[in-house]
């Protein structure tokens, strides 16, 4: 999901960039080498490292973390289409605290497939470090049956919430004809559920018809920048 905001952030800018794929065991050494700090901490205090995370040339500095590499580029960038408008700094930061926990339903669908469009290496090691994590192999974590019906109706609850903050919007994003990060953290979303279940599964349809299928309006609103 954070993958992709960034390059929405980085489309909508127009800045020039080059993706650099890396295997999961990869980012931690190939991060060091270049400066690229850790975007957290592992339960046992250890530095995480993880994928956005961004090195820029031109001012010799790594970030990570899609929000903080958001605020970086508005800050080094400033003659560029702002993803935080003046004023909006802290309305956002509400937003995006509120949204982190509004997708937290989403974890049971979309954690047990993100394996199956890795390569092998990185697979392999993500499974193991999510076995650990929640004590029980991917294959368990993920809900079937009635308990994944269950699962899908929480999702629903929590774009029922999203849809009832957009509706204000007398525009197609959250500041009316603004786009800004909020939107874009939204759409990466969405896209997450489209990559990881595919397009044309029945769960994903169901999702473009929810709210009278504003979803599916917002996501073709913002495909220009994927």
């Amino acid at each position: 999901m954070p993958l992709v905001i960034i390059r929405f952030a980085l489309n909508y800018k127009k800045l020039p960039y080059r993706t650099v794929n890396l295997e999961l065991p990869e980012l931690e050494s190939e991060f060091k080498k270049v400066g690229i700090p850790p975007s957290s901490t592992w339960p046992d205090g250890r530095p995480m490292y993880s994928s956005p995370s961004i090195f820029d040339d031109s001012t010799n500095t790594g970030v990570s973390d899609s929000y903080k590499i958001a605020q970086y580029l508005d800050k080094t960038y400033p003659d560029t289409p702002e993803l935080f408008p003046p004023g909006t700094e802290a309305l956002q930061a509400t937003f995006y605290a509120q949204f982190n926990e509004l997708r937290v339903p989403t974890f049971p669908i979309l954690i047990p497939t993100f394996f199956r469009i890795m390569n092998p290496p990185s697979a392999e090691y993500y499974s193991q470090v999510c076995a650990r994590r929640y004590g029980k192999p991917l294959a368990d974590y993920e809900p079937k049956g009635e308990e994944r019906v269950e699962a899908w109706k929480k999702v629903e609850a929590s774009y029922n919430i999203l849809y009832g903050w957009l509706s204000q919007s007398k525009g197609p994003y959250f500041m009316g004809d603004t786009i800004t990060f909020a939107d874009f953290a939204v759409a990466g979303m969405i896209y997450a559920v489209e990559t990881c279940i595919g397009k044309d599964s029945k769960e994903f349809k169901d999702l473009m018809t929810w709210n009278n299928g504003r979803w599916a309006e917002f996501r073709e609103s913002v495909e220009q920048y994927a």
